[in-house]
């Protein structure tokens, strides 16, 4: 007699809330109501659309659209007895989508019955048993989801020939959830009333059409034999009834891929089918038809018709309503569904909603850093994220970086010396480049023989970058080295000439100690007409000795065009009488002379490889193809 009260309510549990039929030996899935409030409104037709959070409850292949994470929840009052609640959520990565959900329907406080004494068997009577106590029952189910898009998957090498033969396949979606339940039933004197258990949900998306999608879930997939079932505590075990179900949706209107354009607006057209795989024989396929209209961006009307069974097989149309109301990532929905077998009862359900949103495109998808960079490393880090999820692969210079899950990259892409082009291409699962971003790298020469700190070590590199000196073949560049009268004409005539090979050989010997078949003669020689250089009285060049510094500021002054100009002292070891006085003068008004401020000249003095790479740093020359070194606009 106790037992009748637990049937009847499984069975009004089952008959309102999963499909209408008696359960001998199937357990009850709440996920069967866990539609969301948006759903329930369009007759909980959703396994063609499944665009949003909600898909982990009707088709888990739609996980795959959202672009970014979403939490939703729903309340309601089923029959004004069930409370009805759902909590779910998802992320985004690189590698799919991940939810959880939880969902839990309960009833409490149930005055517990026996039969009547004295009434017919066979049309018993009920009557409230005080004796006992109330009874109590809840059904909890805790889901793991995913979803991600079949076209990663293309792209392995066993796979990739059905992406080449059926290019349609790339459009297609897949998901699973993994559900575990836990029911208890208490009071009435009821023990063992407690039970766990476990199922698998499959489910598919794709979109032949560009305004038709197409989707199937299978629910409780898995075999009673491989854990698919509810095992109650006295060791009762009941299988989860499998459910087919194949769903459409069309865009009937819409800005983009839908059959018609009316302004903004959007109607959707629904249409799910329901098959009991394994209650086929006495529960009839069921349709679910559900209508959602969008006028603007703030408002989505809802309606539909939700078929259930009642009695035998009779087939009842229950309709629904609902609106969803939306503001920035928020959106709330409410749903009113009406159950033929429960005329008169209100059935009010709620959701809200956050991350629905689409995600804003920004103008740059593939975000990389840094651009512009001067450095004197041999290897550029190229750190970014790609943010338009098509964007599955990022190369730097033709070099795969990996991904994080969150679209995050870093690698390091090597530098030559001088002007460097890094590009970094993003690119989707089948190769096809979606953008590509061009960073700038100027790329320093070093030395090790010149430290950091040394007080020409720009001078050095930027000289050295230009290829106007060079180093020694062992790799140094000794700063502190003496330079040769030949030396210096040599760098001074292949900067003004751009390079050693816009320099003419010499014809005609014009210094006596300058054979033609010296290494330096066409570099001497074109300088002597440039009147870079001069010889000694005695027709001699002298290319081997050692230069002077005021020989040396000279050389460079007449390179720079510098203008002679009075003397006036500006060093105190020199006075106006000095043959380079003037050239000094003019030297030290254009700033060529800055590193020898507030000390001797010293124009006797060897000049140094340092010392002459600081006088041609300041002269205007140089100082322009510095300028055209650093103007990141040329050269790349």
């Amino acid at each position: 007699m106790k037992r009748s009260l637990v049937c009847c309510l499984l069975f009004q549990l089952t008959l309102f809330f999963f499909a209408g039929t008696a359960l001998a030996q199937n357990a009850p899935d709440p996920i069967r109501l866990a539609t969301g409030a948006r759903t329930l409104g369009m007759g909980k037709a959703f396994v063609g659309l499944a665009d949003d959070i909600d898909s982990i409850f009707i088709n888990p292949a739609g996980l795959a659209n959202p672009e970014q994470w979403q939490l939703t929840s729903m309340s309601g009052k089923l029959l004004e007895e069930y409370n009805y609640l759902s909590l779910s959520g998802l992320y985004p990565t690189q590698i799919g989508t991940f939810g959880l959900a939880f969902v839990g329907s309960s009833i409490g406080g149930a005055l517990p019955t026996t039969i009547e004494a004295g009434s017919d068997p066979d049309d018993p009577v009920y009557v409230v048993d005080t004796s006992q106590e109330l009874i109590s029952y809840y059904n909890n189910l805790f889901i793991l989801s995913y979803g991600n898009k079949i076209d990663r998957a293309l792209d392995l090498p066993l796979l990739s020939g059905l992406a080449d033969r059926w290019p349609d396949l790339r459009q297609t979606h897949f998901g699973a959830n993994l559900k575990f339940f836990q029911v208890n039933l208490t009071g009435d004197g009821i023990t063992g009333g407690a039970a766990n258990g476990m199922e698998l949900d499959l489910g598919v998306q794709g979109k032949p059409l560009p305004w038709l999608s197409l989707g199937a879930n299978l629910q409780n997939a898995l075999p009673f034999s491989m854990g698919g079932k509810l095992t109650y505590q006295t060791g009762w075990e009941e299988s989860y009834p499998a459910l087919l179900k194949l769903g459409s949706a069309v865009d009937l209107l819409g800005p983009k891929d839908a059959l018609r354009k009316i302004w903004d607006h959007q109607l959707k057209l629904l249409l799910d089918m329901d098959y009991e795989v394994s209650r086929s024989s006495y529960i009839p396929a069921l349709f679910h038809l559900g209508l959602e209209w969008k006028p603007n961006t703030l408002i989505g009307i809802r309606a539909g018709i939700d078929q259930d069974v009642v009695g035998a097989k009779e087939v009842a149309n229950n309709l629904t309503t609902g609106v969803g109301l939306y503001y920035g990532n928020f959106r709330f929905d409410y749903a009113y569904h009406e159950f033929f077998g429960a005329p008169g009862i209100m059935n009010h359900f709620f959701s809200f909603s956050y991350g629905i949103a689409p995600v804003k495109r920004i103008e740059t998808r593939l975000y990389a850093a840094p651009d512009k960079v001067i450095t004197r490393e041999a290897q550029l880090a190229v750190k970014g994220r790609a943010f338009d999820p098509d964007i599955t692969r990022v190369t730097v210079n033709d070099q795969r970086a990996s991904l994080n899950l969150h679209g995050e990259f870093r690698t390091e892409a090597a530098l030559e010396v001088g002007k460097n082009l890094v590009t970094v291409k993003g690119l989707n699962n089948k190769g096809g480049s979606i953008e590509a971003i061009k960073l700038r790298a100027l790329r320093l020469i070093t030395y090790p023989d010149v430290a950091a700190d040394h007080w020409a070590a720009d001078q050095i590199s930027y000289i050295g970058t230009l290829g106007i000196i060079k180093g020694y073949p062992d790799g140094g560049f000794k700063p502190e080295g003496t330079i040769t009268r030949a030396e210096l004409a040599t760098l001074l005539v292949r900067t003004k000439m751009g390079g050693d090979d816009n320099v003419p050989q010499a014809e005609a010997q014009m210094f006596a100690d300058v054979a033609l078949t010296h290494w330096a003669a066409k570099y001497i020689n074109m300088a002597a007409k440039s009147g870079i250089v001069k010889g000694y009285p005695d027709g001699s060049f002298k290319p081997s000795a050692r230069i002077s510094r005021a020989e040396g500021l000279a050389m460079i002054a007449r390179f720079g065009g510098v203008a002679q100009v009075p003397y006036t002292d500006e060093f105190i070891d020199m006075d106006s009488t000095h043959w380079v006085a003037p050239i000094v003068a003019g030297a030290y008004k254009e700033g060529m002379l800055i590193h020898f401020l507030s000390k001797p000249f010293g124009p006797k003095l060897d000049l140094t490889r340092a010392e002459a790479v600081e006088m041609l740093y300041r002269s205007k020359p140089v100082n322009l193809l510095i300028q055209d070194l650093l103007d990141f606009s040329k050269g790349y």
